[in-house]
């Protein structure tokens, strides 16, 4: 008789044990942003959305995303917050210069890298336009509203000398298929690992002609901002384009920001890299993830994350420790 209230006690206690992991495991929500639908960082962001709940008591939602710089934004007063930005804009943001001169940003903490922007200039065959020179006086739409791609089409038509030459009409990207397919632009810009959604779609109906950078316009280009790198669109990645196209590239990494719990952070860094065929499941670049990329970083490396790159022997540069 004297046993039963110990049993009874006991057994409370192991019921409440069970409600607190599920209740736990119910609180533990994150959001993955990264691009539009219909995008190759879209795609990524799902696939990165089953690697991570492959934690236990983890959900992930995926958000679509205006761009780089939207999410570079949100950084300033989202939490459980991870998304994906160009090193560049990761670079301004930490320099408090626009569009991120409002500050805040000293939260932000680098997770992982991610496959790198490719940037695509897309223009119909038959539009006439064969350079990129030839944009002049032509409707073109740079990138989505608030991209990093916007951003550095603009950069590289100032370095061509046509700033303010080109109809640049303020679009958004999702756009871009619809306008060039429908004569309403000759065409548009795109950063995205190939091959691209976006650019895949419009082949389907409309020969296409990708604009290469020359030497000299890199050079210019390098010297503006240097954490653009030359590299080449393999000939055939897209129906129709039969040579290697010249064009830059720009490391991509997800952050997140301070107050995600180091532990937490340990076990989604630990899920990415070991689950990461989910990631090339989802898109094809997600094969060619490469751990040491997170080298590339601007922010600090969460501690968290950190913790998981010492135990597989990756350096991590002291400026971002």
């Amino acid at each position: 008789m004297t046993r039963r209230p110990w049993i009874l006690v006991l057994a409370l206690a192991a019921c409440a044990g069970v409600g607190w992991v599920r209740e736990g495991s119910a609180q533990t929500r994150l959001v993955v942003k990264t691009a539009r639908a219909g995008t190759s960082y879209y795609a990524l962001a799902i696939g990165t959305s089953k690697a991570l709940m492959t934690v236990p008591g983890v959900e992930v939602s995926v958000e679509e995303s205006l761009g780089s710089v939207a999410n570079v934004k949100e950084a300033r007063t989202r939490s459980n917050y991870l998304f994906s930005s160009t090193t560049d804009l990761i670079a301004q943001a930490m320099k408090k210069t626009k569009p991120f001169d409002e500050g805040g940003y000293e939260r932000i903490r680098t997770l992982w890298a991610f496959p790198g922007v490719v940037m695509h200039w897309v223009v119909r065959q038959d539009s006439g336009v064969t350079a990129i020179r030839d944009l002049e006086g032509k409707r073109f739409i740079a990138g989505g509203i608030g991209t990093a791609t916007e951003r550095l089409t603009k950069l590289v038509l100032k370095v061509y000398g046509l700033e303010g030459k080109v109809d640049l009409p303020a679009v958004d990207l999702k756009e871009g298929v619809d306008a060039v397919a429908n004569r309403r632009a000759v065409g548009f810009g795109t950063g995205s690992p190939y091959p691209t959604p976006m650019v895949m779609e419009l082949v389907a109906t409309t020969p296409i002609r990708l604009l290469e950078i020359g030497e000299a316009e890199y050079k210019k280009l390098h010297e503006v901002d240097p954490t653009y790198s030359p590299t080449v669109i393999p000939a055939e990645t897209y129906t129709g384009v039969g040579t290697d196209i010249r064009t830059v590239a720009s490391p991509v990494l997800i952050y997140t920001t301070e107050d995600l719990p180091e532990e937490l952070a340990y076990r989604l860094t630990k899920a990415f890299w070991e689950q990461r065929k989910l990631i090339a499941e989802a898109h094809a670049t997600g094969k060619g993830l490469d751990i040491a990329g997170v080298r590339y970083g601007v922010a600090k490396v969460h501690p968290g994350a950190q913790r998981y790159y010492k135990e597989r022997g990756v350096e991590i540069p002291a400026s971002i420790r």
